[in-house]
């Protein structure tokens, strides 16, 4: 599990002063606290954070050496600026049914036979915080020869203690057939004899 350094923050400071100064903000709320804590980070380590971890990963938060658990909720990346506007985390509770995401990825996409197009990129559930799934890697080398599709169904998640909201029967990948080049007939017209 991933862990983030953060330090507790005065709502009155605005948020692009903090960016000027090299934060990025966030809050951390849940429904056994009392209030929403409001939160920065260090840019860098924010950055860092977001290469590894997605919307619905599970992390620790280290609020000036008070270690909470919590799931990333909301992550908001200005690709132009290349900076991280909002970084938004759910505190974790035993028992306590979330909702979350799992990114879905796709390895050894060279080996397959056809034109591979992937459908799904994320699984939404629901579970307790013991039951937060990992991110989930399909390596098509390992598939049954022949397999031209993949459902959410057939990952048998509910196996792992996760109610899945993503609906069953959706794609995760389809393997279409490469276009056959139409070949043109050749055929020569005989001219009529003059």
């Amino acid at each position: 599990m991933m862990t983030l350094a953060a330090e507790k923050r005065d709502p009155e400071v605005k948020a692009k002063k903090l960016r000027r100064e090299g934060y990025t903000t966030g809050v951390l709320y849940g429904r056994e606290m009392k209030e929403n804590v409001a939160l920065k980070y260090a840019e860098k380590d924010a950055l860092s954070f977001i290469k590894k971890a997605k919307e619905g990963a599970q992390t620790m938060l280290d609020i000036s050496g008070e270690k909470v658990d919590a799931l990333v909720k909301n992550i908001d990346y200005d690709p132009l600026s290349k900076k991280i506007l909002a970084l938004d985390f759910q505190a974790l509770v035993a028992g306590e049914v979330v909702a979350a995401t799992v990114p879905v990825t796709f390895l050894n996409e060279e080996v397959v036979q056809g034109v591979f197009e992937p459908e799904i990129t994320e699984i939404h559930y629901k579970a307790d915080p013991a039951h937060l799934l990992d991110p989930i890697e399909i390596d098509l080398a390992k598939l049954p020869q022949g397999t031209k599709t993949l459902y959410v169904k057939d990952l048998k998640l509910e196996e792992k203690g996760v109610t899945v909201t993503t609906t069953a029967d959706s794609q995760l990948f389809h393997i279409g057939e490469y276009a056959k080049a139409e070949e043109e007939d050749e055929e020569t017209e005989e001219k009529p004899a003059k």
